[in-house]
């Protein structure tokens, strides 16, 4: 996705910027964008671009502002004491802290992952990484406050993260109990 420079620093390329996926959601966006046209008109056309741009002004400094966030937050973790913290061994603490951990974890999938394999390369047990996915996907502040909130309001959103927050806990117990494969079973052993 990114390649060094020389100097140490990592610079994104062409290809990564606009590599298959944008590509492809770019040939399906014109195609549904023609089709829009073809069937209700060009005024819909205009109107449909006119509320897309709306919507990318709207987000665009919440977009910003939560990516610096993310990527100050990936540089501070400490992930050697979280992984103490957070063992298979570590019980219902273990879920607890993963799940709001997971809560707290801004960005995407770019940020949230990564942390994912730190953690579990760390030592941090799967139960807990389970719980922490689980959590920064369903519950994720970073969401809540610059989508749910702003578009769908405070009382919608409080009840949706009331209505997930038993589920990273059920995970987590799910995966605890989940039988181990065989290479599991020997690091454990060893």
């Amino acid at each position: 996705m990114a390649e060094s420079d020389g100097s140490g620093t990592r610079r994104l390329t062409v290809k990564a910027v606009f590599g298959g996926s944008f590509v492809a959601f770019t040939a399906l966006a014109a195609v549904t964008g023609l089709i829009c046209y073809l069937v209700i008109g060009g005024e819909a056309l205009v109107s449909s671009l006119t509320s897309d741009v709306d919507l990318f002004l709207f987000i665009l400094p919440r977009f910003t502002a939560a990516m610096l966030l993310a990527a100050f937050a990936q540089a501070l973790l400490p992930r050697d004491k979280i992984a103490r913290y957070v063992s298979e061994e570590a019980g219902s603490r273990a879920l607890a802290i993963a799940t709001a951990v997971g809560i707290m974890t801004p960005g995407g999938p770019m940020t949230s992952f990564p942390i994912v394999r730190a953690l579990r390369d760390a030592g941090t047990g799967r139960s807990p990484l389970i719980a922490y996915v689980t959590s920064w996907s369903t519950m994720g502040l970073q969401r809540i406050l610059n989508w749910e909130v702003p578009l769908l309001g405070v009382d919608f959103a409080l009840l949706r993260f009331a209505s997930s927050l038993p589920l990273p806990f059920i995970a987590g117990l799910i995966a605890r109990a989940w039988p181990l494969r065989a290479d599991e079973r020997n690091e454990k052993d060893a």
